[in-house]
């Protein structure tokens, strides 16, 4: 999977070289545009080899997360923050326990801010299209040790031959995707002791739940 991504950009960038180096030994009065066109091309190219480089070892290096006590409700905002300011796009925090605005959990800053980030990602991409997109998140008490997130959308469901793959780390449905992005968040939340699960309706929308251990201070 690894090679595969690679090779991708590297083709037309192999090919983009050779265009240039025969219209420059033609004097073709065209090189200076085809340099243009070709330098950009390599730029997003280049872009798109850093993101798989950065995605892939930041899967890679997950047992190396370092643990801490954190605030779930100020991760979350965190990665609310990224997204809403695109247009058309709202997304409530809807906190239902009676942690006040303090839910502590045990885990990794960088590992828990980026599951976030993606499960809210994919919920905006899910409802691309519709008129009214819709986000919500619910922190709701599950027991005395544990709380519950979901993340909804409005979006179109997932597909139903899509269900048994969403979670494998090589899976996507996207032309420019590692489909690493929800193995990641399993990775990351199995790793912190807890579960996600979801529930999909097509052209209704989907709900990911995640039950988090909460970190109890007991002195």
């Amino acid at each position: 999977q690894v090679a595969h991504e690679i090779k991708n950009p590297l083709t037309p960038m192999k090919l983009g070289i050779q265009q240039l180096n025969k219209s420059f030994k033609d004097n073709d009065s065209r090189f200076p545009e085809r340099f243009e066109k070709i330098s950009n091309s390599f730029i997003e190219q280049i872009e798109t080899l850093a993101r798989i480089a950065s995605e892939f070892s930041a899967f890679a290096k997950l047992p190396e997360a370092k643990y801490t006590t954190l605030n779930l409700i100020e991760k979350i905002n965190k990665s609310i923050h990224v997204y809403d300011n695109l247009p058309n796009v709202k997304i409530d925090l809807i906190n239902e326990t009676n942690f006040g605005n303090r839910i502590e959990i045990f885990g990794d800053r960088d590992q828990v801010i980026r599951t976030f980030n993606n499960l809210i990602k994919n919920a905006i991409e899910a409802t691309l299209g519709r008129r009214k997109p819709k986000i919500q998140i619910l922190i709701k008490p599950y027991d005395s040790k544990h709380v519950l997130v979901e993340i909804i959308d409005n979006g179109f469901g997932i597909p139903d031959e899509v269900i048994p793959k969403i979670f494998k780390p090589n899976f996507t449905t996207k032309t420019s995707g590692t489909g690493l992005g929800l193995a990641f968040v399993k990775q990351t939340i199995t790793g912190l002791g807890g579960t996600i699960g979801y529930e999909t309706k097509l052209n209704s929308g989907t709900k990911f739940f995640i039950i988090f251990p909460l970190h109890i201070n007991e002195q």
